[in-house]
């Protein structure tokens, strides 16, 4: 796996991703077609958040049998 800072990177990178596409979505979507593919980045960039948390701790779980 990963090591932690690098780990951290890609989830910073991603949170920042995230929080970017949230402003778009709030200030800058001009029409329901962004709107809809804005909602759609958003939510997998969330996922993909999620399934590094997953691993992380399916690894740390592992590590400690």
């Amino acid at each position: 796996m990963l090591d932690p800072y690098t780990a951290d990177k890609i989830k910073n990178i991603i949170k920042k991703q995230a929080d970017d596409t949230r402003s778009h979505i709030c200030y800058g979507v001009d029409s329901i077609e962004n709107l809809q593919y804005a909602r759609g980045r958003l939510s997998a960039l969330e996922a993909l958040l999620q399934d590094i948390k997953n691993l992380q701790k399916e690894d740390n779980d592992g590590n400690t049998d």
